[in-house]
């Protein structure tokens, strides 16, 4: 018993002191940037592809992200080309919930809606009660 508290206050002063090779590098603080700016506007792109307030946000950052990638690949237009972002266009209908809403033909991404809605498992404004019985991924 003894022994499992000593190692217990151990780990919990191996945790407390920082380390003290934390400093990062320039190159790695740049990396660790780009990564955060990238997932930040790839999670919001894809979110934006289904809920129309997530693409009217993407379509806000998406200035301050290509004004970013000019500031970093200035003389790179290769790099600018294949980094550089689209706005999504605003026209889809969701829920909050992400669930996408029939058109004026009752028709969801070409599928009847309710076709649309027994494949994914959801209804628009609803909550699936078990998550787990819609299609992997959706």
């Amino acid at each position: 018993m003894k022994l499992i508290t000593a190692i217990a206050v151990l780990i919990m002063l191996i945790l407390a002191v920082p380390p003290a090779l934390g400093d990062m590098t320039d190159y790695q603080r740049g990396v660790a940037n780009g990564l955060k700016i990238g997932l930040f506007m790839g999670e919001y792109h894809g979110r934006g592809q289904y809920v129309m307030e997530t693409a009217g946000q993407f379509n806000t950052y998406l200035e301050n992200y290509n004004q970013f990638l000019w500031a970093s690949f200035a003389n790179n237009q290769t790099l600018i080309n294949e980094f550089m972002l689209s706005p999504i266009a605003v026209g889809l209908q969701s829920s909050s919930t992400g669930v996408l809403k029939p058109d004026a033909s009752g028709r969801v991404l070409g599928y009847p809606a309710d076709s649309y809605f027994t494949w994914i498992g959801a209804v628009p404004g609803t909550t699936p009660q078990n998550p787990g019985n819609a299609l992997p991924g959706v």
